[in-house]
């Protein structure tokens, strides 16, 4: 689902679960969001964040369970918060983010190959490589690079991608399967989920990164989270 239509999906639902959504102003009023940095159309998300203007005050527009009586198969709120005007927004906090990666298609379960696409990995972002290691997957997906990258709004994984094809190391994106598990902060040592409006830290769990293949392979789009706002905005975090 490309990242333009999350706005949409978010809309209608609000509209059928009867909660008002405060619009922009100009000559073509929509409802106003603020979503987390970016992802290529293709790559799962399962923990994202978005922030939404509401119209009025009130318990509706957080309740997770009127948002996914409407949201659409494969979404999921799974926390909201109302927040003050003024908060911060989740979006522009995401300073890192944890990306799993494997090969796929032809490339499939070859650990030498993966740590090619390691090494790539290292030389095409640098230092903003915060962490980066090879790990084993469960059943029979092989190994897989375990990321957390710096400055997910600016580092796409776009970028990279086009290397490797260039570099004739990979054909295209049907060669790599990449689920983003999460956005945050990195504190030094491991990066740290963003937390939703003083309720700590989200539950993301419910999601796994082998559905997240699934996705990948057109099954299944997974969604997620949700944060509110109390006087005219929410902030969420959903799951692609």
């Amino acid at each position: 689902m490309p990242h333009l239509a999350l706005a949409t999906v978010f809309t209608r639902a609000a509209g059928r679960a009867g909660i008002k959504l405060r619009l922009t102003q100009g000559f073509s009023p929509h409802a106003r969001m603020s979503f987390g940095p970016e992802l290529p159309a293709g790559i799962v998300a399962l923990c994202e964040p978005v922030d939404i203007w509401l119209e009025e005050e009130g318990e509706n527009g957080i309740s997770p369970f009127l948002w996914n009586g409407q949201m659409p198969e494969g979404f999921r709120v799974v926390a909201c918060r109302a927040l003050a005007e003024d908060a911060p927004s989740l979006g522009k906090d995401c300073r890192a983010a944890h990306c799993l990666i494997w090969p796929n298609g032809r490339v499939a379960g070859k650990t030498s190959h993966v740590g090619g696409l390691l090494s790539h990995l290292r030389a095409h972002y640098g230092e903003d490589v915060l962490s980066a290691s090879l790990e084993e997957s469960d059943g029979d997906a092989g190994a897989k690079i375990s990321l957390v990258l710096a400055n997910p709004a600016g580092n796409g994984l776009g970028g990279w991608v086009r290397a490797l094809v260039a570099s004739k190391i990979v054909a295209g994106w049907q060669d790599l399967c990449i689920v983003r598990m999460g956005l945050g902060r990195w504190n030094g040592i491991q990066m740290e989920p963003l937390a939703l409006g003083g309720m700590g830290r989200p539950d993301c769990q419910g999601f796994s990164s082998e559905e997240g293949i699934a996705c990948l392979q057109g099954e299944k789009f997974q969604g997620e989270k949700i944060q509110t706002e109390k006087f005219q905005r929410e902030e969420f975090r959903t799951e692609k």
